[in-house]
């Protein structure tokens, strides 16, 4: 074999070997990088759940209303008798208002009485105004077709004081169109006349009666 021959192997033998030593360390830093893989973040770590939930906000447990304490049933309002009772009412300090709620109604459609009661006076006065001595009285022109009083009731007698200057209103009671008498409490009352008929309203509290009347119609 000839020196240059000679010199050409042992030079492609270098090559080869350096190759191969390269190729080694490429093998080590490829399985360095797969283990310490320096391109992820390092996973955060998340915080350890509360072992108790936070409280909840509850509602303040309502209040039970605490009732109003009421007087003594008084239709016209006012006040109870007092341990040292005021002077009876004259009758010309004692102005009575009979009410309707409307001044006309439609068929069949119930009328509501009421009335206002007052004592016009300067000082205070006292008066039975119980439902024992309450008359309404509705006409139709001189005739008289309805007393409440005809089959009144449950009724009392019920002293009030009455201060000066001061309106009380009754609760208002249903009339059902019907004309009344004393007997026909428990029967079956006949319809007074309708479609446009005038009626008025009066009322009395025992010696007090009112000085004018209600007006309505009935569809």
């Amino acid at each position: 074999m000839s020196p240059a021959s000679s010199a050409k192997r042992r030079a492609a033998v270098r090559r080869r070997r350096t190759l191969l030593a390269l190729l080694a360390i490429l093998a080590v830093l490829a399985v360095v990088l797969l283990v310490w893989r320096p391109w992820q973040a390092p996973e955060a770590v998340a915080p350890a759940a509360s072992a108790t939930a936070a409280p909840t906000e509850t509602a303040a447990p309502s209040e039970t209303p605490t009732p109003t304490p009421t007087g003594p049933f008084t239709p016209v309002g006012g006040s109870g008798e007092t341990d040292e009772p005021t002077e009876p009412c004259a009758a010309e300090q004692i102005a009575i208002t009979p009410a309707v709620d409307k001044d006309a109604y439609a068929a069949d459609e119930p009328v509501q009485l009421s009335f206002t009661i007052e004592n016009t006076g300067d000082g205070a006065c006292s008066l039975n105004a119980g439902t024992s001595v309450q008359e309404y009285e509705i006409r139709s022109g001189d005739r008289v077709v309805y007393r409440w009083s005809d089959c009144a009731a449950d009724v009392q007698d019920n002293v009030v004081q009455l201060e000066p200057g001061v309106a009380q209103s009754t609760v208002p009671i249903d009339w059902d169109r019907t004309a009344s008498s004393i007997e026909t409490c428990t029967a079956e009352r006949p319809q007074v006349d309708a479609g446009g008929a005038e009626y008025t309203l009066s009322v009395r509290v025992g010696e007090y009666g009112s000085r004018e009347s209600a007006r309505f119609v009935l569809q």
